[in-house]
C-alpha cells in the first residue's frame, strides 16, 4: 500500500508517514525512531485534513492560496459543492451548484449552508451544509421569460386610421408610422 512520509525539518527522529488500511487512513507519529501516536482517519476526514495542511502552508509561504483559487466563497455567491457533509448527506450533493446562504466560519467542519431551491433544509431542491465548495460564474437559473403580446399589427393600424381620420391629409407611410408609433415597444 502506498504510503507518503512527512520529515521534521528540525529533528531527523521525528516524521508522520500516513499510510493506507483497508478503511481508514493512519497516520503514524514517530519521535527518536520510535511509534508514539497512531490516529486512524476515515478517507473523508483525511481529506479534510490534507485540505486544511495545504491552506496552512499557503498561509505560511503565500503559495497558491492566494488570488481567485483561495479566495473563501462569500454569502450571494454561485457555488459548486465539493464535498458535502460526510456525516449525513455524504456525495449526494457533491457537484452541484446553488448559492451559498450561510457560513460558519474557517473553525467549522461544515461551515457552508448552500442553497439549491425552495425546498426545505435536507431536501435535494432544499438547503443543506456542506464542508467544501468553489466559487463558479454560473448564473443563477433564469426564470422563463413570459411576455404579454400587445394588441395585433392590424389592430394598431385601424386605431392608426381612426385617429387619423380626422386629418385633412395622410398617406401609408403616416399610418405605418403611427402605428408603430402606438405600438410602442412591441413593434
Amino acid at each position: 500500500m502506498t504510503e507518503y512520509t512527512a520529515q521534521c525539518r528540525y529533528d531527523e527522529g521525528q516524521r508522520l508517514v500516513a499510510r493506507g488500511t483497508g478503511a481508514s487512513i493512519a497516520l503514524d507519529g514517530y519521535a527518536a525512531g520510535n511509534l508514539v501516536t497512531e490516529p486512524y482517519l476515515s478517507p473523508d476526514d483525511a481529506r479534510i485534513f490534507a485540505r486544511g495542511i495545504l491552506a496552512l502552508a499557503d498561509e505560511v509561504d503565500g503559495g497558491e492560496a492566494k488570488g481567485a483559487a483561495g479566495t473563501r466563497p462569500q454569502v450571494g455567491n454561485r457555488v459548486r459543492v465539493i464535498l458535502g457533509d460526510p456525516n449525513h448527506s455524504g456525495d449526494r450533493f457533491v457537484g452541484r451548484v446553488g448559492t451559498l446562504i450561510g457560513d460558519d466560519g474557517e473553525g467549522d467542519n461544515i461551515p457552508f449552508l448552500v442553497r439549491f431551491g425552495p425546498g426545505e433544509h435536507g431536501a435535494t431542491d432544499g438547503q443543506w451544509y456542506c464542508a467544501e465548495v468553489e466559487p463558479v460564474d454560473e448564473p443563477a437559473a433564469a426564470a422563463p421569460l413570459v411576455t404579454t403580446p400587445g394588441p395585433s399589427r392590424a389592430t394598431l393600424l385601424e386605431q392608426a386610421r381612426q385617429l387619423l381620420n380626422d386629418s385633412a391629409t395622410f398617406d401609408a407611410d403616416d399610418l405605418i408610422k403611427l402605428a408603430d408609433y402606438l405600438a410602442g415597444d412591441n413593434a
